[in-house]
This record gives C-alpha cells, structure tokens and sequence, in this order.
C-alpha cells in the first residue's frame, strides 16, 4: 500500500507542478491586455463579419444577438446560419433582420462533413469582411469587445486570435458543477499545438480561403485548433483569455457543458485513446492521493500523511490559479467544488474516449464518427 501511494505521488506532484507552470504562464502571458487604439479613420478600418452558426438555440439566440448587435465596432456585418433546426430558432433570426442581421438557411450536408463545420464554411463563402469572427451562440460579447480585438490584431500583426471567455454567472450551480473545456486548452497548449477556443476566434479571410477554408478539415470536432497551427507557424496567432475589460463570456445549461464535454475532450487528447487514459490517470492519482488522507491516519503514518497534505496544498493552489482566470468573480465556490469537478471531468474523459469508441458521440442530434487517421489534418 504504502508504495502504491509513493508512486500515486510522484505523478500526482509531477502532474501539479506542471499544471502550475502552465497556469502562471497564462496568467502573465494569456490574460487580455489592452492595445494601443489604432489611429485609423472609420473609412480604413477593417471590415468584421460576425459569423453565427445555430441549430436549435431558441434559448440563447436572442441575446447573442443583442449582444452582438450593442457593439461600438462600425464596420461589421451579422450573418446567422440556421442549420436545419427543428424549433423556432430560424424565425428568431428573421426577427432580427430590421437590425441588419443577414439570414442564411443552411443545406443539407455534404457526405463526410460535420455539421458545424459545414455551417463555418458556409458562413465563410458568404462573408464580405476583412476578418471573420466565429462565435457560438452562447457567447457574449460586450459593447467594446470586437473594437478592442481588431486593436489587439492590428497591434500584433497576427492574423488570428482565440478568445477563452470568463464565467459571468458564477452564482449558478452550472457554473459550480461546470467542466473544465478551457482549462485543458491552457494546460496542453504547446508551441507547435497552441491552445484555441470554439467559443470566440477572429481570423483574417483571405488568409482562410488561402487555407481552403475548413474543407480540409470538414470531419474535425477542432477545426479551429488545426488552424490556429498553420498562424502559429507563422508567428500570426494569438491565445487569450478574456477578462473584464474584454468582455467575453459564456452561459451554458450543465446539461450542454456535458454533452460538448463528450464532444471534445477526446479531440482534445489528439483522438488518441491512449492519450486520454495517460490523461484520466493523472486526474486519478491526484484525486485518490487525496483519499488516502484518511487511511494514513488511522494507521499513524505520519511521514506520507504530511506529503499528501503538502499536495493537497498544491491542488488548492491550481484550483485557486484556474479559477481566478477563468472566473469574473465568486472563484472560491470554484475552489470548493474543484474536488468533485475533478471526479466529473474523470468521468466525462472516459466517456467521451467510449462513446466515440462505440459511436455514441452526438453533435446537436447528429451523429459523429471518430476521423479516421487518413482524413487527421496535421498543419
């Protein structure tokens, strides 16, 4: 027992430390800071299409749109997609139109494409801007967001940029009990696989269709993160995390959370099984080093005891770093529910690696297959 726990140790403590570095690294170097605004008349500034693929969001719709519609940015254009939906979300839409939001009716898909992917594409070829900025629909925006990341391109010259939004309702309990989607975007990012966010990702057009959109990547669950490696290759992309002067944030049922949890983790994890099992031990040996807390008590084993203590000083303080930056406010009920988040997102890594194992995998009622290792794009 006593070596099981050594060994439970060693990779909980290595797991900790890495995790740690990687927080501190995004604090200092992914937290938005303000660019300097550009100097540029209305006329010369670039053009901004806000792109919106949706199926089935009567719940979200309207104050996605609000949102987006309140912004402060002049030169954008508001194109939805409504992908075949089976509720009254394509009417919502049309309701909006006096506003100057442009309606797309989305066509039925093309063999091997993933709905969403298809819908990106679509929206691509209708756009007319400099930049196009995908969101989701549970994405908001506040009145300066899209003026300030035009800022941060022009600034950096970068050609795209992701946004991890923040959790604004962080007194609901889908927000207590949520997944940790974001959190394996920062922790696994690299040089060469940087981190990327589906929720809110602004990109130059032409550089897209020079990468001939998402067709090479129309069975991807990521696409995003496929070509956020072809900008970072180029010194051209940028991760970063919202915070309040950005303005970015995300409200999502716990329901939902789960079900893209399901989606993307195993994508998350390079769709290696392999990969997602490595990953879901750490979680583990972290989690029951914790346990043993009571077992070396009862038996006075005093000297492993204090190292469980110290890493259980260590998981409190990830905690602590993770929800600070991903939380607007009220990040202590993060910390407090972190122990139960962890048994959670154990849980949600095994099932996503079974489900697309089993073919189980659903994307708004669609089913989706694994990519197989020919149709894997590796920019």
């Amino acid at each position: 027992m006593t070596l099981i726990l050594i060994q439970l140790n060693l990779i909980a403590m290595s797991a900790l430390i890495f995790t740690s570095y990687k927080l501190v690294h995004a604090h200092k170097h992914y937290k938005f800071k303000d660019s300097p605004a550009n100097d540029l008349q209305v006329k010369d500034l670039p053009s901004v299409s806000v792109c919106l693929p949706a199926r089935n969001e009567t719940g979200s719709m309207t104050e996605c749109l609000e949102s987006v519609l309140a912004s402060d940015y002049p030169k954008i254009e508001i194109i939805v997609l409504d992908d075949e939906s089976s509720d009254n979300t394509s009417n919502l839409i049309k309701a909006f139109a006096h506003s100057g939001v442009r309606f797309v009716q989305g066509s039925p898909l093309p063999d091997g494409w993933l709905g969403k992917n298809y819908a990106l594409h679509t929206l691509m070829e209708e756009a007319s801007g400099q930049y196009l900025l995908f969101m989701d629909v549970d994405t908001r925006l506040s009145v300066s967001t899209i003026s300030k990341l035009v800022d941060h391109a022009v600034a950096t010259g970068h050609g795209m940029v992701s946004v991890i939004p923040q959790r604004y309702d962080t007194y609901r309990p889908s927000a207590w009990l949520g997944t940790l989607r974001f959190f394996w975007e920062i922790v696994l990012g690299s040089a060469r696989r940087p981190g990327s966010s589906a929720a809110l990702w602004m990109v130059k057009r032409r550089a897209l269709e020079e990468l001939q959109g998402f067709a090479p990547l129309h069975d991807q669950v990521q696409p995003e993160a496929y070509i956020a490696r072809d900008f970072v290759s180029k010194d051209s992309y940028s991760l970063v995390v919202s915070n309040e002067s950005l303005g970015v944030s995300f409200a999502k049922k716990w329901s939902s959370q789960v079900e893209s949890s399901r989606r993307m983790l195993l994508p998350t994890f390079y769709n290696s099984t392999a990969s997602a099992f490595v990953g879901g031990g750490i979680i583990l040996s972290i989690i029951l080093s914790q346990a043993a807390w009571v077992v070396l008590a009862i038996e006075g084993n005093w000297p492993l005891f204090a190292v469980e203590f110290l890493l259980g000083i260590m998981l409190a303080g990830v905690a602590v770093g993770y929800f600070r930056l991903a939380w607007k406010s009220r990040w202590i009920v993060g910390v407090i529910f972190a122990p139960i988040v962890a048994w959670q997102e154990l849980l949600l890594l095994v099932s996503s690696a079974v489900g697309y194992k089993t073919g189980t995998i659903t994307w708004k009622g669609r089913p989706i297959k694994r990519p197989t290792k020919k149709s894997m794009v590796d920019i």
